[in-house]
């Protein structure tokens, strides 16, 4: 007498328990982060809050500006004298930004009270920047090199160099130097220096051309480093 096969079947009911499981564990995990695992897929898009993480670099490629706190060390370690900042806000897309905007920053070598001073960021490089982050997603890094006509050249009497604290007769081209930007002049006749002027900023410039009687100092940086790591 032959044996009648039994018909194994498969347990249906219980993977689907067990893939039930599993995904309401997924979306437990999904929902614990909330909707900060969505900014790894969205594209930074016209008049988005982006906030970034930010290297302004000379022409030698030497760091001017940076929200890298480990690099700022690393560049003090070496005596070199640039800022370091918080993580920048841009709005994506924006152009027309103000002549120039006071970035509170730290800078070991131009802060007489060991307190911030505020490093002077252009709105040429600022509208370049809002426009460089359009495309991006969170974590993206990119080097945008800016690409605007002025040259951004400052000449200084000597009586105007001495008064903000220069040495001219000890600087010599490619020494860096630090300048001040205001809304009113920061030296005021032959013996003056204002010392409160309207809305000052900071940058450091690079000593291009000096005279008996007068130096010229370019403050250009060919381009920034940056990361996104939010947008809203």
């Amino acid at each position: 007498m032959k044996k009648e096969k039994k018909t194994e079947i498969f347990p249906w009911k219980k993977v689907f328990v067990i893939a039930v499981g599993v995904l309401f564990v997924a979306m437990m995990v999904l929902s614990a982060m909330g909707s900060s695992w969505l900014q790894s897929f969205r594209t930074v898009m016209a008049n988005d809050t982006v906030t970034i993480d930010l290297t302004l670099r000379d022409a030698m490629g030497q760091p001017v500006l940076t929200t890298d706190q480990n690099l700022y060390q690393t560049a003090l370690a070496r005596g070199y004298p640039f800022f370091y900042t918080s993580p920048l806000t841009v709005r994506a897309g924006y152009v027309g930004n103000p002549p120039y905007t006071g970035l509170q920053a730290d800078n070991y070598y131009l802060s007489r009270s060991g307190g911030q001073i505020k490093f002077g960021i252009l709105g040429q490089e600022l509208d370049e920047l809002d426009a460089g982050v359009l495309g991006m997603k969170t974590g993206d890094t990119k080097t945008i090199h800016f690409t605007f006509s002025d040259p951004l050249i400052i000449t200084m009497q000597k009586y105007e160099f001495t008064a903000m604290g220069g040495n001219f007769t000890a600087t010599a081209l490619g020494d860096l130097v630090p300048i001040g930007i205001s809304e009113t002049p920061m030296v005021q006749g032959v013996n003056g220096y204002n010392s409160s002027p309207t809305n000052a900023v900071f940058r450091i410039g690079t000593v291009i051309n000096k005279t008996g009687d007068s130096i010229e100092v370019q403050h250009r940086y060919p381009s920034a480093d940056i990361t996104v790591t939010a947008i809203k």
